[in-house]
């Protein structure tokens, strides 16, 4: 059994006390069946003060599984003041739940191999992608007679890697291949290796090049998104610290509109103030600046959400609907940094502020397969998006 992983897998270190945004607060912390039974019989530590008869009775059901309840702060009960966990001081690592002792690592298992990859809600991941490009493994090449969509995956990983393109260019370019071969199943090697053709992509980024979606509707959609994302942890107080501000400022741009009540000096060069085309133009070009960390970041969710073991019977829809969720986890990312930058726009957009919302989102969009599903057949006319619309939301 080959075990595959990206080429920083190993670094990550968790830096506890030191995380700017730590898992044991304002997050589900699941706990498996196992460690349930071993908690029966085990009391809480000495430095919690909120005494109970055992550790499973700081645990309560939610959304089906079992999971730590947090206090009325939102944080773990076995979270100590400096960001520790006492769980760990008193007893050691192996007294953890399955989801503490892997996070943020996640395994898959597939009947050819094993695939590794780190997840982006925390913010040590994310400093390991601020510096370089990671590199993917090509798994079409490790892994003989693997589905042909591992082939699909990694050419969709190099094209968002391809620096002569815009990652805005790249998810749509992508999005539109991965559309086209959803629509003429069945997917062969011949058919994927046309597709990602040099001649083809060319043929591709020519014509989609002529598309022109005029700013202020791509804003307006992508912030009607934005604010149904964070409709329910925004009910529950969750994450209030880095919502608020931002959905409060949503909330000055109603739907069909780009002109909210701002002061002279945030208006367009027409001084009208009918639109903002030009500040959410300057924007884009501000964000560009992170451009290492947006590819390394929708690159690793491309290699760790695209194919997951069980999607074989209907794997290329599978990969449809993840794509469409990445588009919309990025396009939520930049939304909520423009709305940011709205709020504070005589202050530079900093590597930490770009950290700390694509953990945040990342958090809020870590649905599971069938909740993304539910989500998407709720939220939109039909599951699969026509290509218009990601043109729509990615701001072709």
């Amino acid at each position: 059994m080959k075990h595959i992983f990206p080429d920083h897998y190993n670094e990550f270190h968790c830096i506890a006390d030191r995380c700017t945004i730590t898992c044991c607060q304002e997050w589900k912390i699941t706990v498996d069946d196992d460690t349930n039974r071993k908690w029966k019989k085990i009391l809480p530590p000495d430095a919690i003060s909120d005494k109970r008869k055992n550790l499973t009775a700081y645990t309560c059901k939610k959304d089906g599984a079992r999971v730590i309840g947090l206090d009325k702060n939102h944080r773990c009960p076995f979270l100590s003041q400096d960001k520790l966990c006492h769980l760990v001081t008193c007893y050691g690592d192996s007294v953890l739940s399955e989801t503490c002792t892997l996070f943020p690592r996640e395994i898959h298992e597939f009947s050819t191999h094993n695939e590794a990859s780190l997840m982006p809600c925390c913010p040590a991941v994310i400093d390991l992608w601020c510096e370089k490009n990671i590199e993917f493994p090509t798994v079409s090449s490790i892994v003989d007679h693997s589905s042909p969509m591992f082939l699909v995956r990694d050419n969709l990983i190099k094209l968002l890697q391809n620096k002569n393109l815009s990652i805005e260019e790249a998810l749509f370019e992508g999005f539109y291949i991965l559309l086209e071969l959803y629509k003429n199943q069945p997917v062969t090697i011949s058919q994927i290796n046309e597709y990602f053709s040099k001649q083809t992509l060319f043929e591709l980024h020519s014509a989609l090049a002529d598309i022109d979606v005029p700013a202020d509707d791509t804003f307006t959609e992508c912030n009607e998104l934005l604010q149904d994302l964070a409709v329910n942890y925004s009910k529950e107080g969750l994450y209030t610290g880095f919502l608020q501000p931002i959905l409060a400022e949503a909330e000055k741009y109603p739907k069909g509109t780009f002109s909210p009540d701002k002061p002279d000096d945030m208006l367009t060069d027409s001084g009208t103030g009918s639109e903002l085309s030009g500040i959410w133009n300057l924007f884009c070009d501000m964000i560009t600046d992170h451009d290492i960390v947006f590819r390394n970041f929708l690159s690793n969710e491309l290699f760790s959400d695209l194919i997951i073991p069980g999607s074989s019977s209907k794997i290329i829809e599978h990969m449809v609907m993840q794509y469409q969720w990445i588009i919309m986890e990025y396009t939520a990312i930049r939304q909520s940094l423009f709305l940011w930058h709205s709020i504070n726009s005589k202050s530079p957009l900093t590597y930490e502020t770009v950290r700390n919302y694509i953990v945040i989102i990342s958090r809020m969009t870590g649905y599971d397969d069938g909740d993304i599903r539910t989500y998407l057949e709720n939220s939109f006319a039909k599951l699969i998006w026509d290509w218009g619309y990601a043109a729509l939301i990615i701001g072709a």
